[in-house]
């Protein structure tokens, strides 16, 4: 028996240093990936899709929707297959899909149904390149630092939601057929960064087959689950549709298609601002209260774009990029806090179909308020509405379970509200 003392376990900084390739691959996977790409750039095609085809902009906005649905259907599926086999080939394979869509869709007709099509088997196709994939690998090399690491590998959405509009927003505008080939171009890039810099798979031991199976749906059915489903569903629906709908928000109100873009690029700024910080203030407080914090930023901002317009709606984007940011990167903290590694991606899959499915919806929502009313009012206020249910459930969260290192299972939660990271 060796009496050497174990090595001493690495620092943040230390995890950062021996990860960084991991690191940077999930980064780039999620920013080139299939929940990205085409939720922070849909909104600027609308303009040019109606103007060309004469396409609705309810139909434009269901598309969101129809994403959703399948990720809903997938996320779960895609958790199993990445559990047990890694995230590298999968995650390459739907790039390379993704792209390819990207390319049809610079082809498309004046037929909505055909356009419709190239998504619905996107989204079916590319399934694997969500963050319900890279974060295993970020949640799998990373623990001192894993909030700061998990804000890092989302921010890859916040640099396209930024980089995007304003690199493309003009040439959107005047040619939308060039625009999508571009966007194919980087995807393409990105499933190559992702092929060369991701580490083989790390197996994790855990149980597998029916017994968790069982145990997963035993998860399914406790009040934690159902606390953190609502409030992450509240959050998306409230945040959801102003993204796909501010450029064509400040177009209705007169606002230059150069400007619009400019204000919807603060939203990208803000994604990785939110994701950052947030992930630096997980590793130090209870990650629950920290999305609070953030939500009540989101909420003044709705606030101030309707008592002020237009002239506000750079705040109502910084606030929108902030709780966008820190959503998904406190999901995914919170979700290995609560729940360990052995089942992370079907537990991340599950939430992460929640949190689409708001997407997805939001912006349908959005637009059928718009059209009902006449303007984009009713729907900022019910997102505020939103916003405050998700603040109510999140800030009686209880504390993080503690957990057996030789399973990863984790013990019950306590329903105290107090309690820091653990």
């Amino acid at each position: 028996m060796s009496l050497a003392p174990p090595a001493p376990s690495p620092g943040p900084v230390g995890e950062l240093r021996r990860h960084w390739a991991a690191l940077t691959a999930a980064t780039v996977g999620i920013g080139t990936g299939v929940a990205v790409m085409p939720f922070y750039t849909n909104g600027l095609f609308i303009p040019a899709l109606e103007a060309e085809f004469g396409w609705s902009r309810s139909q434009l906005s269901s598309l969101a929707l129809v994403g959703a649905v399948i990720t809903i259907l997938t996320s779960p599926l895609v958790g199993v297959i990445v559990d047990r086999f890694g995230v590298r080939l999968p995650g390459v394979i739907s790039l390379v899909v993704l792209a390819g869509a990207y390319f049809l869709l610079s082809a498309s007709g004046p037929s909505f149904a055909g356009y419709l099509a190239v998504w619905i088997g996107m989204y079916v196709l590319a399934a694997a390149s969500t963050a319900v994939s890279f974060t295993r690998t970020v949640n799998e090399r990373f623990d001192r630092a894993r909030g700061l690491a998990l804000g890092i590998a989302l921010g890859g959405a916040g640099l396209v939601a930024f980089a995007v509009p304003q690199i493309l927003g003009g040439q959107i505008a005047e040619d939308w057929r060039g625009g999508y080939r571009i966007l194919g171009v980087a995807i393409l890039v990105g499933a190559l960064l992702v092929l060369v810099l991701m580490p083989r798979h790390r197996a994790v031991t855990a149980a597998t087959g029916p017994r968790e199976t069982f145990r997963i749906a035993l998860l399914l059915r406790t009040p934690l689950f159902a606390r953190l489903a609502v409030a992450f569903l509240a959050i998306s629906v409230a945040v959801g549709g102003l993204t796909v709908h501010l450029v064509p928000l400040l177009r209705d109100a007169g606002v230059a298609a150069s400007s619009a873009a400019a204000t919807a690029g603060l939203v990208g700024i803000a994604v990785i601002v939110g994701r950052v910080i947030s992930g630096l203030l997980v590793d130090r407080f209870f990650a629950p209260r920290v999305m609070v914090g953030v939500l009540l930023v989101a909420a003044l901002g709705y606030v101030a774009l309707v008592v002020g317009g237009p002239t506000f709606a750079g705040a109502a984007a910084v606030g929108v990029g902030l709780a966008l940011g820190a959503e998904v990167d406190v999901v995914g903290y919170l979700v290995a806090r609560y729940y360990g590694m052995a089942a992370y991606s079907r537990m991340f899959g599950v939430f992460y179909a929640v949190f689409t499915l708001g997407v997805g919806a939001s912006p349908l929502l959005m637009a059928a308020l718009r059209a009902a009313t006449g303007s984009y009012t009713a729907p900022l206020l019910g997102a505020v509405a939103l916003l405050a249910v998700a603040v109510v459930l999140l800030f009686t969260a209880p504390r993080f379970p503690s957990t057996t290192p030789a399973t990863d299972a984790p013990v019950p939660a306590t329903t105290s509200t107090a309690g820091g990271a653990a």
